[in-house]
């Protein structure tokens, strides 16, 4: 950035050494301008951006794209969606107090950074039973979170993130319609079923955005059991994810579950191998699209970092919905 700023600088001098040495010739006639190409800007190149470059988007990198990186994109993602379905199961306690009072501030601190700086962006936080998939605004007790944002979500405006996080992080298992016999631990599937309607029509309207990058983290201490009609297979969970942005290159998936035959004494416990949403996970990574992480190998603050290199690349690719 510090470089660009430098250039535009120097362009804007060597434009003010111009006029002041007469390169830019006469005023022409009824324009009010020092220049002869017909505008009022004061410039030779006949836009009316008053830099240049002979284009008309005010920068000077000589494209037309309005950012100043000298492509012709319109550069990288400036908003982002980011979807958290955890396993609330009593067997997830450690990795629930980890997210609360660890990992997500570290998270949405370097989310910021993301790309060129974003302009905004949201997190919104779900169980893993689907039924129902809308948008946690309590804690664990049914005490209202208070989100400044007055939705749903949690905004990057916030004053309070953290706090926020931290009481909705606390995951509420009220009203669900699950049995609790591993129908509640199918946190992709929990994802899909918000983001799809008639969840995203009512409960979650709004949510989703057609100019941000979607980034789903699905998290469990087993597996995905995923107990819905048409979202049985790991390929079907995938192509409704995938059908949400019409386009794998607009989002990004991070599974988090235990590794090839789970463990007993990992960083927060024991847990099992988690082979669909492994499966899952892979079908995003062979897109470039996704990243896995074994809760068995090491916090989890570790795996959501190293997601951060495939957020930072799928925003710098991002095209938004026409």
């Amino acid at each position: 950035m510090t470089v660009k700023r430098e250039l535009l600088f120097l362009a804007s001098c060597c434009a003010c050494l111009g006029w002041f040495f007469g390169a830019c010739g006469d005023q022409a006639p009824g324009d009010g301008s020092s220049g002869t190409d017909g505008d009022t800007d004061g410039d030779t190149d006949g836009d009316t951006d008053g830099d240049t470059d002979g284009d008309t988007d005010g920068d000077t990198d000589g494209d037309t794209d309005g950012d100043t990186d000298g492509d012709t994109d319109a550069d990288s993602c400036r908003k982002v969606d980011v979807v958290i379905a955890v396993d609330g199961s009593g067997s997830m306690t450690e990795e629930l107090v980890a997210m609360r009072q660890d990992v997500f501030p570290a998270f949405a601190d370097q989310l910021a950074e993301i790309g060129v700086g974003l302009d905004n962006f949201r997190i919104a936080t779900l169980d893993a039973c689907p039924d129902p998939a809308d948008f946690h605004t309590v804690d664990s007790f049914g005490t209202d979170c208070g989100f400044s944002s007055g939705e749903v979500w949690i905004d990057s405006a916030s004053p309070n993130m953290d706090a926020e996080f931290a009481c909705v992080g606390d995951i509420y298992l009220g009203g669900l319609n699950c049995t609790t016999d591993n129908d509640d631990e199918q946190p992709a599937c929990s994802s899909v079923t918000a983001l799809e309607p008639p969840y995203l029509d009512d409960q979650n309207d709004g949510f989703l955005r057609d100019d941000a990058l979607l980034v789903v983290i699905a998290i469990t201490d087993e597996d995905e059991h995923p107990t819905l009609a048409g979202l049985e297979t790991a390929a079907e969970i995938y192509a409704r994810l995938v059908a949400i942005k019409g386009d794998v290159d607009r989002e990004v998936f991070l599974g988090i579950g235990g590794g090839t035959g789970g463990c007993t004494d990992g960083a927060y416990g024991s847990a099992e191998e988690a082979a669909l949403l492994h499966e899952l996970t892979q079908l995003f990574i062979d897109q470039e699209r996704g990243v896995w992480w074994d809760l068995c190998a090491g916090a989890l603050e570790d795996g959501l970092g190293a997601a951060f290199t495939v957020i930072e690349e799928a925003c710098d690719e991002f095209t938004p919905i026409e």
